[in-house]
């Protein structure tokens, strides 16, 4: 009854080739080994730009698209605004390298954000934290992922 139709005929024969493969894109957790570096490119009242160099080890044997950032940014524990990545990023199968990522982050209506800022001016550095989620994406599979980094910029 199901091959009846020529379109369901379609359909049978494309789920019974597609079971064979279903098991061979296993997923293995990918692992972010931490900020190696990071840059702030611009920084007024409104936001920041920065550039940031970001360890990561893809143990699966297929690239993985990032994607669809929802971060928020946190400069010495204090909540500033959500960071957006400029483009998307594709992690190397079966890779350990470096990225750099250029994030961009938009200063949300906290007016103490400023004064903050000048006192890290001051001190010689500051603590940026990235809190948030995005999306891995391979092949057709798309997963939400929570991440959390820290690290301690040097001002110059």
């Amino acid at each position: 009854m199901l091959a009846t139709n020529p379109r369901n005929a379609y359909l049978a024969l494309a789920l019974v080739l597609a079971l064979p493969f279903t098991g061979c894109m296993s997923y293995t957790e990918v692992d972010v080994l931490g900020v190696r570096d990071a840059r702030i490119t611009r920084l007024d009242a409104k936001g920041l730009n920065a550039l940031v160099d970001v360890e990561i080890a893809n143990p699966n044997n297929y690239k993985i698209q990032v994607m669809d950032p929802d971060v928020d940014l946190f400069v010495n524990g204090m909540a500033v605004g959500k960071a957006t990545m400029d483009s998307v990023l594709v992690l190397s199968a079966r890779s350990t390298r470096t990225y750099r990522l250029p994030l961009r982050a938009t200063f949300q209506g906290n007016a103490s954000v400023l004064p903050m800022l000048l006192g890290s001016a001051l001190r010689g550095n500051m603590l940026l934290k990235a809190q948030g989620t995005v999306v891995g994406k391979a092949r057709a599979l798309r997963k939400r992922f929570p991440f959390e980094v820290e690290h301690r910029l040097e001002l110059q």
